[in-house]
């Protein structure tokens, strides 16, 4: 198997730390173009129409695409040690907030990233060859929705450890690359958020979120 990823993105982040705490001896193949970093080889273009990552090529030649289907599927060959839940309520809730922190979290961030950064100018969605202008009004609609998730996952923190309780999960993996990705345009953590903090300050601690 081979796992493409691009360094300066947070989707790919993601798999590379799901990998790393797995302890998995995967191939990883850095998709980023070596001239322009803020764009992605033409040769990974070509070989995958997706034109995302992350993504990860199986000894088969079939492709899986997205990072919480690459990690389902790890997850399920390699299923220790679990970061995806031990019983179905445990499965469900890191399902659950796995989603809030993509959608509420990495999305808001993207919303702003891809609608301010100049190198994203004419690429404001992923994935596409067709020109997506930049929409200033998604950007400032954003940074409002961080806001909100950081409270959200804040009254979330107050009593658990980890997002879902006392089992570092997909879920805090996730929610940690969308703030570290969010502090790209200074959005980070709120001083009022305090459980996000502490929780940010020992997830960050690991040393799978150097990778």
């Amino acid at each position: 198997m081979k796992l493409y990823t691009w360094t300066v993105a947070p989707n790919p982040r993601r798999a590379r730390m799901f990998v790393a705490e797995k302890g998995i001896d995967i191939e990883i193949v850095e998709a980023g173009d070596a001239e322009n970093p803020a764009i992605l080889s033409e040769a990974f273009c070509e070989k995958f129409p997706h034109r995302r990552v992350p993504l990860l090529e199986l000894d088969d030649g079939d492709w899986i695409g997205e990072a919480a289907a690459i990690c389902r599927y790890l997850e399920a060959i390699y299923p220790e040690p679990s970061l995806m839940g031990r019983n179905p309520k445990e499965i469900a809730m890191i399902e659950m907030w796995d989603r809030i922190a993509e959608w509420e979290g990495m999305m808001a961030a993207a919303e702003v990233f891809r609608n301010t950064s100049k190198a994203f100018a004419g690429r404001a969605l992923p994935g596409y060859k067709k020109e997506i202008p930049q929409i200033p009004d998604l950007a400032e609609r954003g940074k409002a929705r961080l806001m909100m998730f950081y409270d959200k996952l804040d009254a979330q923190l107050a009593t658990r450890e980890f997002v879902t309780g006392d089992l570092f999960s997909l879920a805090d993996i996730t929610a940690l690359c969308s703030i570290d990705f969010a502090g790209w345009r200074k959005l980070g953590i709120p001083e009022k958020c305090t459980n996000v903090a502490r929780w940010h300050a020992a997830v960050s601690a690991r040393p799978s979120a150097k990778v």
